[in-house]
């Protein structure tokens, strides 16, 4: 059988992270997934983030407090006691520090977390019972299929290259993101070159099209997360493990890139992930 021949059998489901009929390495990395997305840090839970960098002050819409660096580069938030925000356990009522790493509390049942650096900070604010309230008890998915399964291999792409692609911002914006390599993948003889962007650090991101798209899957477009290793290198490339964007989790935080030029697949790629599943509501 050939990659875009995939049997059309019946959707399988995601709640517990559990397939049918797939590899254990396969079961694995689908639990692995669905607690990134619905776990005690999962990224549904997630309902607020923001970069704050240089001398500005920041404000994360719903989120109490101005988030500022100060002159040695540390991250601090400037909050009233009345606004409850807390850091590992203190509240705060003026202005503190807000060490990377350390446990931060807002009303609502809502935590947060700060990562970063000399000026540079990331922070993320979570909802507890954000995954409850809408209802999100899986992933739907194509069946697995083992055709899917390609040997791929980086290309070194021109130093510093930055492709503009366009954000899922509203109105809709464009960003030059890195993009350090190109995956070269051959499907059914047709040899295919994907730009891979590196939007995070840490993380290589091919975002792809294909004639699934707008009916089977989002019209946005499919992830693959790809690890970091050198140009020239070969690599697996499962499009078993193709996931939807962060953006449909919550399209007002996660902005997340489109897929950019010729990353596109003429093809019907029937395999990863299709929709998310949420509970019917109950009758009142």
């Amino acid at each position: 059988m050939t990659a875009h021949q995939s049997p059309s059998g019946r959707r399988t489901t995601t709640g517990d992270g559990t397939t049918s009929g797939a590899p254990a390495e396969y079961e694995a990395w689908r639990k692995g997934r669905w607690e990134e997305v619905a776990g005690p840090n999962g990224k549904a839970k997630v309902v607020a983030n923001g970069k704050i960098t240089g001398r500005g002050t920041h404000v994360l819409p719903g989120v109490p407090g101005t988030w500022s660096t100060d002159e040695a580069g540390e991250l601090t938030v400037t909050a009233r006691a009345a606004d409850g925000v807390t850091v590992d356990g203190t509240a705060v009522d003026g202005t503190a520090v807000v060490p990377p790493g350390c446990a931060l509390a807002f009303p609502g049942d809502r935590v947060g977390f700060a990562g970063g650096a000399d000026g540079s900070y990331g922070l993320v604010v979570m909802d507890n019972g954000a995954v409850e309230r809408s209802g999100l008890s899986g992933i739907d998915t194509f069946p697995y299929d083992p055709s899917w399964v390609l040997e791929g291999r980086y290309r070194a792409a021109p130093e510093g290259r930055r492709i503009e692609v366009g954000r899922l911002t509203t109105p809709r914006s464009t960003e030059a993101i890195l993009a350090p390599v190109d995956l070269v993948v051959t499907i059914d003889g047709t040899t295919y070159v994907l730009a891979v962007l590196q939007d995070f650090p840490g993380q290589r991101l091919v975002v792809f099209t294909d004639e699934t798209n707008g009916s089977d899957t989002p019209r946005i477009g499919r992830w693959l997360v790809l690890p970091l290793l050198d140009p020239g290198s070969t690599l697996r490339v499962d499009f078993n493990q193709a996931t939807l964007s962060h953006h449909h989790l919550n399209p007002d935080v996660f902005v997340c890139p489109l897929s950019p030029p010729g990353n596109h697949l003429r093809m019907r790629v029937e395999a990863g992930e299709r929709s998310l599943i949420h509970a019917p509501e109950t009758p009142r």
